[in-house]
């Protein structure tokens, strides 16, 4: 009995080392992830994504990497985007690339949403824009973005790009910094002006 099901083991492995060595960028240990990947699966084509691309299988990558995007997956859409601003892989496209990583903030992204609102400010041409800015840092910051509140926090002290000074808001906004480092063993005191006043 064991010999018969050690030989039905041996061929199962030989017939799916065949199967995943089929496509030359695909090793037997990526055929299973192949399979969820065509069958529909966001996270699997975003995984064989970063599996293809590690591997110098860029075409194939860039391939699954869009499949993920078109399903709406948020980190797919984010690396996407940061492809087409930087041209790493594909021709330098920086509004395509902005809007990947538009669609990744508003699908939830934390990260997407902090690089995202700095984009804004550092173009920022309109109230628009930085209204947008201001949106997405605060999008960040409720997500826990620590980084994203102590920005806010200096915008308003200081009047960065232009942004109406409010010492009460950036009061407020380093205030929630200090919780969110808290909450991950971080200080960021330093980080933070002790001569501002909020005269409510």
């Amino acid at each position: 009995m064991l010999r018969r099901l050690a030989i039905v083991v041996v061929q199962f492995i030989a017939i799916f080392a065949a199967k995943a060595h089929a496509g030359s960028c695909v090793g037997a240990g990526e055929y299973l992830l192949k399979q969820y990947a065509q069958n529909g699966d966001p996270q699997a084509q975003f995984q064989l994504s970063e599996t293809l691309s590690a591997e110098g299988c860029q075409q194939e990558a860039l391939h699954w990497l869009q499949r993920a995007v078109a399903q709406d997956h948020a980190e797919a859409a984010f690396i996407l985007g940061i492809r087409y601003i930087t041209g790493t892989g594909v021709a330098e496209d920086l509004l395509h690339g902005l809007d990947l990583m538009e669609k990744a903030a508003r699908i939830g992204h934390l990260e997407a949403q902090f690089q995202y609102a700095m984009v804004l400010l550092d173009s920022s041409v309109s109230h628009d824009h930085r209204d947008q800015a201001l949106y997405w840092l605060g999008a960040a910051a409720s997500q826990g973005d620590t980084k994203a509140a102590l920005t806010l926090g200096h915008i308003y002290a200081t009047g960065l790009h232009g942004i109406e000074q409010h010492a009460c808001q950036a009061s407020d906004w380093f205030e929630a910094a200090m919780l969110l480092a808290r909450d991950v063993n971080l200080d960021v005191s330093n980080l933070i002006p002790d001569d501002l006043r909020c005269d409510t």
